[in-house]
């Protein structure tokens, strides 16, 4: 199992939560984004994968990507904040960090490995 840490995002990461410039994307080794959502019933799990940069996309980062999803939806250790829609709702009241966006609120984390840090 890959190593994670969850911290509450900082203000410069906020804006790269969003997507960015193909050269900016490119800059800052942004390999793709997963769109997620818990399913009329809250309880679900759908996921679609994007891609941005394919070169970056190695068997190995496919690998730790996998283990970081599943251990945020199943490890209590990692508060288990991608289990249900009411979890993450509680995870981000309490420990995410709340910015402002073009068109909404959003709650922010990011989650580093050895390898990457990831965006939530």
């Amino acid at each position: 199992m890959t190593e994670i840490n969850v911290t509450p995002i900082t203000e410069t990461l906020e804006k790269y939560t969003f997507r960015q410039s193909n050269q900016l994307n490119q800059q800052t080794g942004c390999i793709g984004y997963l769109r997620a959502d818990f399913g009329s019933s809250g309880k679900e799990f759908y996921s679609t994968w994007n891609d941005i940069c394919t070169f970056f996309k190695t068997d190995e980062f496919k690998k730790e990507f996998d283990d970081v999803i599943n251990a945020l939806r199943f490890d209590e250790s990692y508060g288990r904040l991608l289990n249900d829609r009411p979890r993450l709702g509680q995870y981000c009241h309490s420990k995410a960090k709340q910015y402002s966006g073009a068109d909404n609120q959003y709650y922010g984390v990011r989650v580093d490995t050895d390898k990457h840090t990831y965006l939530l």
